[in-house]
């Protein structure tokens, strides 16, 4: 059985020629180490962050002669308390990895790399970016990032060669999720006061699988003191199993739940007046129109019970202040669905409904940490750029309320194969893997006339990029102070070295330095990080020294419950948004049908939805072996389908699944389960690896990414991931 799902073999990206001479070459062998001498020596311990997923928790990693031995979490760190994942434990046997790249590469032919050193490398690029910045100009320059950590920095370093081109996953991930709540109350992220909740709405959301410790230990103290939680999700989910009840619905139709939801609130006068009075704008216009989406006509939209619907209203009220709808993340209000932006605005005028926001039990937007900045009569700060992104981010036009500096970043294909973008720069990103249609993709990248990719190991992108410049890994570089993310106080923390870098890497301010001096930039990056980090800390009285010592710092700041204060023009939550009203887009949250639904004539027609498991993040954590052996253990790769949709395919557990539309075709093993709804099945998402050079994570499982046309939502742009219809079929023996 074809095991790497995608039958198209023109997407295979082969082993690297001389690939041993430039990739390390083995992971530590633990038994081996602890037999010997340096096993007992030289122990230390060194406080930094973790990088197995965006939560970036504190811990302290130990070595011992000079080598990684374990790592503890931090307890007053407000991400994980202590805490260490699956992933936190098994990255740390990555800066061992067989797959890493000792030094810079450049590409000679398709999949042919040769090492070179640092000041060709730079001198080449620089050369490059001048020429295409002088034909094409600088807006055909492009940065492609994981929005976080050193992202201060390449902001700085896009901006300095004067493009506003800087995207991030956002279109791929919590574009949607972002916009909503911001349009609706002026923050983009409010957190929950969970512990103290008495009864949680959880669509679509899943924090025991895209994990959070902190979130989780929360929700299990609140369900000690008796608070209930409920899950709505197509899928019997991890965060389900722990919930009270689960909810199954129809994918793609979590929005009609919401408004009916919001319909009983006001109908039957449960919602709290007092606070929609004083706090809200627009709640008279609103209520009139969610007169016609009534608990009968959502039953019609989402499967789900009127009676369910209806108690699912009463169970808020009846908590309120202290209950919530969760605000999501790449779940149902993420860029899921054409209808996921309303959704959210939804679930943000619920919240509005329960008088939630800044109250015990509720919501409320966390702290936040204000760093120093490098003093600009000695550090020149970047001009300005003024105007909108290439691909209509900020455009009146086009995507006006699609931050520039987010960007869509599955249309970066499509304007390099315009012209538009002629070169790129990309870092902690593989878009070859995690932005749709990867033939339409890699065609895309293959149009640009540059593109240079900070990697530690050969991706999918890394392998077709013209020049590779390896950052060390994180073990063994320091970065930039970070507001760490606890949601009750200020913390900051910071990633610092524990080790000596292994090969010929640097850490990314050094790169950036270095190879600003080749384009043209030096004089924007003329400071080191410790000065640039010690400029962050000044405003806070809090030395460098011991920060690094300490690793996490509590600065105080802790959230006080009381009045809440809305950031939206109004300065109130909004039910009918201005912002949206001036630019003529529906002012109100209003039912929307999803973008495709599956034809349900035909018993091989499925909608094919996604998500994580706790042990992986993006497509990155699958080439780690010991995460990989996890996935074999439990045999979690399969493909979730409803036993009586199997049945009449003949299809049993564990059986060879064909799935395939207009995009691709691949192959998967079967989980017949009740936990999933008729009308879908589920894959699980991090798989799908289709880079030779990855030789741990190559060809297990299948990624959604491989069935998923190149899309954009009409308002923000994004990508609509779940907006897939595929053919299932037993495949022949």
């Amino acid at each position: 059985m074809n095991k790497r799902g995608i039958s198209r073999r023109k997407f295979l990206i082969g082993s690297a020629v001389g690939g041993a001479s430039v990739l390390a070459s083995s992971y530590l062998s633990f038994d081996a180490w602890a037999t010997t001498e340096k096993a007992s020596e030289d122990i230390n311990v060194t406080p930094t962050l973790c990088d197995g997923c965006g939560n970036w928790c504190a811990i302290k990693v130990y070595t011992r002669g000079g080598r990684v031995w374990k790592a503890e979490g931090i307890p007053i760190a407000g991400n994980n308390h202590g805490r260490v994942c699956a992933k936190g434990h098994a990255l740390l046997h990555e800066v061992y990895n067989k797959d890493r790249i000792k030094t810079p590469l450049k590409r000679v032919g398709p999949n042919k790399f040769d090492p070179i050193s640092w000041e060709q490398a730079y001198k080449e690029i620089g050369e490059k970016v001048k020429a295409i910045k002088e034909k094409h100009g600088p807006e055909s320059l492009f940065l492609l990032q994981y929005p976080e950590g050193n992202a201060g920095l390449t902001m700085r370093f896009i901006n300095a060669l004067g493009s506003p081109n800087a995207f991030s996953h956002a279109s791929t991930c919590f574009l949607p999720r972002n916009i909503g709540w911001w349009i609706s109350t002026g923050s983009a992220k409010p957190e929950h006061d969970l512990e103290y909740s008495r009864f949680g709405l959880f669509i679509g959301r899943n924090i025991a699988a895209g994990l959070h410790l902190r979130q989780l230990s929360d929700l299990s103290k609140a369900k000690d003191r008796g608070a209930r939680f409920v899950v709505v999700d197509p899928r019997y989910s991890e965060i389900a199993a722990f919930a009270h009840d689960w909810v199954q619905i129809t994918p793609g139709t979590d929005l009609a739940l919401i408004l009916a939801v919001a319909n009983t609130l006001i109908k039957e006068n449960l919602y709290q007046k007092d606070y929609v009075d004083k706090f809200t704008e627009g709640f008279d216009e609103w209520a009139q129109q969610v007169k016609e989406y009534t608990p009968e006509w959502a039953e019609q939209k989402t499967g789900v019970p009127k009676a369910v619907i209806v108690k699912l209203a009463h169970d808020l009220a009846d908590a309120a202040p202290r209950s919530f709808v969760h605000r999501g993340y790449h779940g149902a209000m993420g860029t899921q669905y054409k209808n996921s932006f309303q959704l959210v605005r939804a679930i943000a005028c619920v919240n509005g409904l329960l008088g939630n926001f800044n109250q015990r039990g509720g919501l409320f937007e966390s702290p936040k940490v204000k760093l120093g900045k490098l003093d600009p009569k000695k550090h020149p700060v970047p001009p300005a750029i003024e105007g909108p992104m290439v691909d209509g981010s900020g455009d009146t036009d086009k995507y006006p309320i699609t931050p520039v500096g987010l960007g869509l970043s599955h249309a970066i294909p499509e304007l390099a194969i315009a012209g538009k973008l002629k070169a790129g720069f990309v870092y902690h990103n593989n878009p070859l893997r995690t932005c749709p249609n990867p033939a339409r993709v890699i065609e895309g990248y293959k149009k640009l006339d540059l593109l240079v990719s900070f990697d530690y190991v050969l991706s999918e992108t890394a392998s077709l990029s013209h020049y590779i410049l390896p950052e060390s890994y994180y073990l063994e570089r320091d970065d930039v102070v970070h507001t760490h993310h606890s949601y009750d106080s200020e913390q900051i923390s910071i990633r610092q070295p524990v080790m000596k870098p292994l090969y010929d890497t640097k850490p990314m301010v050094v790169i950036l330095t270095e190879l600003a001096k080749h384009v043209g930039i030096g004089e924007y990056f003329n400071f080191t990080l410790d000065e640039y980090n010690e400029a962050s800390l000044a405003p806070l009285g809090v030395s460098l020294d011991r920060l690094k010592k300490e690793g996490v710092i509590d600065l105080g700041g802790k959230w006080v419950p009381g009045e809440p204060h809305f950031k939206t023009p109004s300065g109130k939550l909004e039910f009918v948004s201005s912002t949206l009203k001036d630019l003529n887009l529906p002012a109100m949250p209003e039912w929307e049908e999803p973008l495709v639904m599956p034809d349900k004539n035909d018993p091989h027609s499925f909608r094919m939805i996604h998500g994580k498991q706790a042990h992986h993040t993006h497509a990155r954590t699958v080439n780690q072996k010991y995460l990989k052996e996890i996935s074999l253990l439990n045999d979690m790769t399969r493909v979730w389908i409803h036993p009586d949709r199997a049945k009449a395919l003949g299809i049993k557990d564990g059986d060879c699944m064909t799935l395939s539309n207009r995009i691709g075709k691949g192959r998967a093993r079967a989980k017949v389960t009740e936990g999933i709804h008729r009308d879908c099945i589920f894959l699980p998402s991090g798989y799908g690896v289709y880079s030779r050079n990855l030789q741990t994570g190559f060809g297990l499982g299948v990624s959604y990414n491989d069935f998923l046309p190149t899309y954009f939502d009409p308002v923000l742009g994004h990508n609509m991931s779940s907006e897939i219809i595929v053919r299932v079929e037993k495949t022949p023996t």
